[in-house]
């Protein structure tokens, strides 16, 4: 340890071990996550407070704790990018910030996730994301309809055969239930 600090300047410490309590809290122990929560917490609140940080330090890290479900994390990056870049980010960044809004509020909708819903489908209409989300949003406010048509439209966007399957099943669910 001695080492170290003799070599390494006094922030580069300090980030260093931040890096490993991330790269640890990223990791799938669910215990050692929980010992390093409060040490990840502060480094988002440094990032946030960071004057020159760039969209992609907090992107990268803001996309890596919703990969994991950690979604309050993540969400305070995914605004804070939002606040800063809001007019220079495309589509997919602002339909994840919504889909992190949309989760970290327990799965309900708000005027915020709405508004950035439209905002990601101007900038990209064809965003299966945005899409299926908006879809989901629609079928909440009893328009099926529109939220077949949504999902429609975002089958042959997605990635996977599986999340066209799973998105075909949902399309079914909808219209039985609103032929009932």
């Amino acid at each position: 340890m001695l080492v170290y600090e003799n070599i390494l300047s006094d922030g580069s410490l300090e980030l260093a071990y931040q890096k490993q309590s991330l790269d640890i809290f990223l990791g799938e122990d669910q215990l050692e996550k929980e010992n390093k929560r409060e040490e990840v917490n502060d480094l988002i609140t440094q990032l946030v407070k960071k004057k020159d940080v760039e969209p992609g330090e907090l992107y990268i890290l803001a996309r890596q704790l919703k990969n994991i479900d950690e979604f309050m994390l993540s969400r305070d990056l995914y605004k804070e990018i939002y606040n800063r870049f809001g007019n220079d980010l495309d589509g997919e960044v602002v339909a994840e910030y919504a889909q992190v809004l949309f989760m970290s509020a327990g799965r309900k909708f708000s005027d915020t996730v709405y508004i950035l819903l439209e905002e990601a489908l101007k900038k990209n209409p064809n965003n299966p994301s945005a899409l299926t989300l908006k879809g989901l949003a629609e079928l909440e406010k009893s328009n099926p309809q529109l939220t077949i048509q949504l999902w429609n439209q975002a089958i042959p966007l997605l990635n996977s055969e599986k999340e066209k399957d799973d998105l075909r099943s949902l399309i079914e669910a909808v219209k039985k239930r609103k032929n009932q």
